[in-house]
């Protein structure tokens, strides 16, 4: 991603809705399918943890490595005192065999060319019965000028997400469309956007992200609200549409 949006996503990861509410979901989805063991020797690994945002959770379930793809992810983990970084590349990860119990990648994927062989590596890298939650943006027809700037190659549907992941050898243990309660806002949003967009193209030195536009703390507040309740969802139930898209899958014992 752009600096300019690493630099977004630390100013507002504690506080703005959008990431409130997806932490919760992860952290909700970690509970059921990993279980909490803070003090025990079970490894994770975050792939694309940019900022870290979600680096201190995880260790909650275990030891946590983080990598990512930048430097730029990497020095700003490392300034915020994470122990265990590495840049490395999804397909390209030097770990042995079997090494970790749980993989994440919380809009990861999206950003790696070869997908599908990133989630070839995580099933190598998994002990038998280890999992992976991963999420990513919904619906290729929503790319915009936001997915350019954060450097996507693209965004998902549930079927073809779930579909990566079982090329892989993974069993899908749930997938479910997320933010779906404030869907029917987002979606004329977007494509109101995109139509601003055709007409008058963004100059080249526009590099943030959406969830750097300034958000009212009313709105803020119930919006977060309103994203951290699909947590309680979906412990019964997955979604059938979505701005974005979540997944665990299971390597076989």
């Amino acid at each position: 991603m752009e600096d300019t949006v690493y630099k977004e996503f630390l100013e507002l990861e504690d506080g703005h809705w959008w990431f409130r509410g997806r932490r919760t979901i992860f952290i909700s989805l970690l509970d059921r399918f990993v279980g909490r063991d803070p003090e025990g020797d079970r490894m994770l690994m975050d792939v694309g943890c940019g900022v870290g945002g979600m680096l201190e959770p995880l260790e909650q379930y275990g030891k946590a490595v983080g990598t990512d793809v930048t430097f730029q992810g990497i020095k700003h983990c490392s300034d915020r005192g994470f122990p265990r970084l590495l840049a490395s590349h999804g397909p390209l990860a030097p770990f042995r065999d079997e090494s970790f119990d749980c993989i994440t990648a919380f809009d990861a994927l999206e950003h790696i060319e070869d997908d599908v062989g990133t989630l070839r590596e995580f099933y190598r890298m998994l002990k038998p019965g280890g999992i992976i939650v991963a999420s990513g943006p919904a619906y290729q027809f929503l790319y915009a000028q936001q997915d350019k700037n954060t450097h996507h190659f693209r965004r998902y549907s549930r079927s073809v997400f779930t579909s990566r992941a079982k090329q892989a050898g993974f069993k899908i243990e749930q997938a479910s469309y997320i933010n779906f309660w404030l869907f029917p806002l987002i979606l004329p949003t977007v494509l109101l956007q995109k139509l601003m967009q055709k007409l008058r193209p963004p100059p080249p030195e526009q590099d943030g992200s959406n969830i750097g536009i300034p958000v009212n703390p009313v709105i803020n507040t119930v919006f977060g609200a309103i994203f951290r309740s699909e947590a309680t969802v979906l412990r019964y139930v997955s979604a059938p549409t979505g701005h974005s898209l979540v997944m665990v899958a299971r390597k076989p014992k």
